[in-house]
């Protein structure tokens, strides 16, 4: 009884946390679009920034829903990870009809967010 209410507890937060992470990722998103705007980016330039974005959103996520859970941080990081990366995998999925992407840059992705997510729960 107390595991389904402490589940239905962590619900709302989690979703806040989630909607934080894209929060973070999009301000991040329009920073990088102005500096290309700016100067001349190149391309691995542009793709190493993009994946920083991801580690850094994936961090926050995974260190604030640390905090919040108090126990298990490690895995409801994870969690917050494997949500965010379900969401960019589902917009890319409605938005392109499908998933044009190398399978080594889906799995890289899927790393990156689990990964720094559970990091940042792991330091909470």
């Amino acid at each position: 009884m107390e595991r389904q209410a402490r589940k239905e507890s962590m619900l709302i937060p989690m979703l806040v946390i989630l909607v934080t992470m894209y929060l973070v990722s999009g301000v991040l998103l329009l920073l990088l679009a102005f500096l290309m705007y700016q100067m001349d980016l190149t391309e691995p330039i542009v793709n190493g920034v993009i994946i920083v974005i991801y580690i850094i959103a994936g961090f926050l996520g995974g260190f604030l829903m640390g905090k919040k859970a108090g126990v298990k941080k490690y895995l409801w990081g994870l969690l917050m990870g494997a949500l965010y990366y379900g969401v960019l995998i589902l917009v890319g999925l409605f938005l392109h009809q499908g998933l044009e992407a190398e399978p080594i840059h889906l799995f890289s992705t899927m790393a990156l967010c689990l990964l720094s997510a559970m990091a940042g729960g792991m330091i909470s």
